[in-house]
């Protein structure tokens, strides 16, 4: 090969490498992130849970009444909102607020109401799109944490999420 040739092909090896790095500094590539951005970012994401509900009865010192059901919950990525119908549940007609931490999406709502001598302060769920994990709890006055449900969920339309 010519010296000539030789640095043409290191030109271009040098453009295609100039113009590949402002494509992925800009955002517009994405090499290597594949597992991070995998997962739905727009629209609505429907589940249906297999879950086990531990329900106090008699108060919090009591054992707890367990069950297991399947449960819907919605997930819209749009409007940051979600709902499920759990224990102290998230409603359709009255949604929570949408976080969405990597494969966590969190939906939360405020809350001020009494049950079982404690005050409630808010409700909260997890999806945990790695693995379909569902969990939900309540957080109890003086720092406490009430975990009501866990199950694993799958979307409606078996796709991943």
């Amino acid at each position: 090969m010519t010296k000539s040739k030789i640095s043409l092909i290191l030109i271009l090896l040098l453009i295609v490498g100039a113009v590949l790095g402002a494509l992925k500094a800009t955002g517009v590539l994405h090499w290597g992130e594949e597992s991070k951005s995998g997962f739905q970012k727009k629209g609505v994401l429907a589940v249906i849970c297999e879950v086990e509900v531990s329900r106090p009865v008699n108060g919090l010192g009591q054992p707890f009444e367990v069950e297991s059901m399947t449960m819907p919950a919605e997930f819209n990525l749009d409007e940051k909102t979600g709902w499920y119908p759990g224990e102290f549940t998230i409603s359709e007609n009255r949604k929570g607020s949408l976080t969405i931490q990597g494969p966590i999406l969190e939906i939360s709502r405020p809350a001020l109401f009494k049950k079982y001598g404690f005050a409630v302060l808010g409700d909260h769920a997890t999806l945990d799109r790695t693995n379909g994990s569902f969990k939900q709890w309540v957080d109890l006055e003086g720092g406490k944490r009430l975990d009501l449900i866990t199950g694993s969920c799958r979307r409606t339309t078996n796709a991943p999420f």
